[in-house]
């Protein structure tokens, strides 16, 4: 990983003895940067915030156990085994919480979700 501005600088502190996690991560990065030119990131403390024109709507934050632990802003979508209600993890714009662990892929469904977390950070909550 590239360490020469603030922000990375920050993404390998946050990182920093958590080897086995950082593959998946960036392959989330790239997803979620993929959504278009307007995500920005932030480190924020122990986790990582994705925005939109000043709205959070994903947070992904290394855990232990070789683990990441990915928030979504799904205001109005159904819980269920995998995308759990988000209690308590970052802050109250995340309503979803998934965990991935280091071995995780990228699916369908996650993408999904991520896509509609964007789309909603834009156009507002459901009705």
């Amino acid at each position: 990983m590239q360490t020469d501005t603030p922000l990375e600088l920050a993404l390998a502190e946050l990182f920093a003895n958590r080897g086995e996690e950082m593959p998946l991560w960036l392959n989330l990065r790239r997803e979620i940067e993929g959504l278009g030119p307007d995500v920005r990131l932030e480190v924020r403390g122990r986790y990582v915030l994705f925005d939109r024109g000043g709205e959070e709507f994903a947070i992904t934050e290394p855990a232990a156990h070789r683990h990441l632990e990915v928030g979504l802003h799904n205001p109005g979508f159904p819980f269920d085994a995998r995308f759990r209600e988000a209690f308590e993890f970052g802050s109250r714009r995340i309503t979803h919480r998934v965990t991935l662990h280091e071995t995780a892929t990228i699916d369908d469904d996650l993408r999904a979700r991520l896509r509609a977390a964007y789309f909603l950070a834009y156009a507002g909550e459901p009705r």
